[in-house]
């Protein structure tokens, strides 16, 4: 009798230790579903597609059991056993060991927001970043047309109303030829050649020919924009990140013992 209140005392404190298991999500064959399982296949799926996440509760329950229902049909037909699922279990196993030393490494050894401005800084100078020019063109079908839309720009026309006018290219004359900013990659060869000889505020003297007819172009603007540090962040840390693994690789083979054989003749 002394020693029944110290048993019920430790029964209610170990029931208080155990966690109250959740209603699981589904049972398969006696294979319980936890909320978690769910939770944890739900990220992983949302990690191959973003779209993924958006799935009714339903279908990611019916998914699991679809996958669960395969994995017990493997194990009850001994595919666990076989020579070739060890093979690939233990590839899978040293990959995952090889990629987990990886991050653990990258996460001892970080690249710091100061060493990716430092980096940026001095490739930034190396730079060659091609021209943006701010464009405007009218197009018409023949060369006579295109001299005679000059000489009216000599005596004074403005190039918004002749493009408004004149021009074949709809889309562009309803905002006075303007084409926006542009490069010379974005263009036709012979545009292009015109837009690099041109200084800003002038049009080109002759007409220009392309396959889509004869143009006459001006140049309002030109700049060159250089990429934003935040713009190239993530590619200079994923280059600098690989530096620091080729440290580390080059590091441990320095340390080890190595013996490769020589093939057999």
């Amino acid at each position: 009798m002394l020693f029944k209140p110290v048993a019920t005392t430790c029964a209610l404190y170990c029931v208080l230790l155990v966690p109250i298991q959740a209603e699981p999500v589904a049972v398969v064959n006696g294979e319980i579903i936890t909320q978690q399982h769910y939770n944890d296949y739900l990220a992983a799926r949302a990690q191959q597609n973003s779209s993924n996440k958006d799935a009714p509760r339903e279908r990611i329950i019916q998914e699991i059991i679809q996958r669960i229902l395969i994995k017990q049909d493997a194990l009850k037909n001994g595919i666990d056993k076989g020579d070739e699922f060890k093979l690939k279990l233990k590839a899978l196993h040293n990959s995952l060991l090889m990629s987990m030393g990886m991050q653990k490494h990258l996460e001892q050894h970080p690249v710091d927001e100061a060493t990716l401005k430092s980096e940026y800084d001095k490739q930034i100078v190396n730079i060659t970043v091609p021209p943006e020019y701010k464009v405007r063109h009218i197009l018409v079908k023949t060369e006579d047309d295109a001299k005679a839309i000059i000489r009216e720009l000599d005596a004074g026309k403005t190039f918004g109303e002749l493009a408004k006018a004149k021009s074949m290219d709809t889309g562009s004359a309803n905002k006075d030829g303007d084409l926006g900013w542009v490069t010379a990659k974005k263009v036709v060869p012979s545009f292009a050649k015109a837009l690099e000889k041109l200084e800003n505020g002038t049009y080109t003297g002759l007409p220009i020919q392309s396959q889509f007819g004869w143009h006459v172009i001006q140049v309002d603007d030109s700049r060159v924009t250089l990429p934003s540090f935040e713009s190239v962040k993530d590619r200079i840390k994923a280059a600098l990140q690989f530096q620091v693994m080729q440290e580390y690789v080059i590091n441990l083979r320095n340390q080890a013992t190595i013996e490769i054989s020589k093939p057999t003749p």
